[in-house]
């Protein structure tokens, strides 16, 4: 019987993790502990139980291969089991698809994100427009300014020769094993429409109508990311997410339109893109957290 090359390549992976000793010690409870499921528009998801300590170069190990495999490993709290049962439910938050992800990439990810600083600028002056007077003028040239880069830049700091060092908070700061999970993508970006309730922001505030953002936003974003400075997905938790960065910014206008976009993906944990130019930007994790 022929083989199919996809569980021939997930098996491969696997056995290279286990002989390289990242499994989940157990000790006198037994052998590692696997898990598999299909979601219901049929994605299937493998994943394997992992102590903090290694997690990290567990996910590196695994991301290395990706390109072969066609496996992308991310980091949770969600068993295979419990991940697809979690993304039950009504749009936009459940129901991930493989037609929901070909939809998010047809677009074009620099008008996707164009279109949320709009939106985020439009939410925050909605009160000053039309302006009724030269206060309200003033008002919207204040909140403008946030979402200019050029401002931005001229307020940072300095420019990096190399990548600040990162610890990425949710994922190493857990204190118990998590699952270390894989599933047939091009790139973890895409990790959002196919498992929404992995990373739901249904807080997040947009115009009009307090906009919410939604699992295209996030495909968009963080293709943009990972195409402009080598974004990884690499921990998600419902309403956390730590990226591994393989580029960040090193300039400070570059640094200025990657905070400004940050700021505008998750103001719940930036407080404004001069913060985050200073800060995060410049380093190898991105963390974000939506309250």
């Amino acid at each position: 019987m022929k083989q199919n090359p996809s569980k021939e390549s997930l098996r491969a992976v696997l056995g290279e993790m286990a002989r390289a000793d990242f499994m989940e010690d157990r000790g006198d409870a037994g052998p590692a502990v696997f898990e598999s499921a299909v979601s219901d528009s049929g994605i299937e998801v493998h994943g394997v139980r992992v102590p903090p300590s290694v997690a990290r170069a567990a996910w590196e190990f695994l991301r290395a291969r990706h390109g072969r495999s066609g496996w992308y490993p991310f980091l949770t709290v969600f068993g295979p089991v419990e991940l697809v049962a979690h993304d039950r439910g009504g749009q936009p938050w459940g129901g991930g698809s493989r037609q929901l992800l070909d939809a998010a990439l047809a677009a074009d990810p620099e008008d996707v994100v164009s279109g949320l600083v709009h939106s985020v600028f439009r939410e925050m002056a909605e009160i000053y427009i039309p302006p009724r007077s030269d206060d309200d003028l003033r008002e919207i040239e204040e909140i403008r300014l946030l979402f200019d880069a050029d401002h931005t830049a001229l307020s940072l700091c300095a420019e990096f020769s190399e990548p600040l060092p990162g610890i990425p908070r949710r994922a190493e700061s857990m204190g118990r094993n998590m699952w270390l999970n894989l599933v047939r993508a091009r790139g973890g970006y895409g990790i959002p429409a196919l498992f929404p309730r992995l990373l739901q922001t249904p807080n997040w505030s947009g115009y009009p109508d307090d906009r919410e953002l939604l699992p295209a936003d996030h495909v968009a974003v963080l293709g943009h990311w990972h195409k402009t400075h080598g974004a990884d997905f690499y921990y998600a938790d419902s309403a956390a997410l730590d990226l591994l960065v393989k580029n960040p910014p090193r300039d400070r206008r570059a640094a200025a339109k990657a905070a400004v976009e940050q700021y505008v993906y998750c103001p719940d944990s930036i407080p404004d893109p001069e913060s985050a130019g200073n800060g995060q930007v410049g380093s190898s994790v991105w963390s974000f957290w939506w309250d």
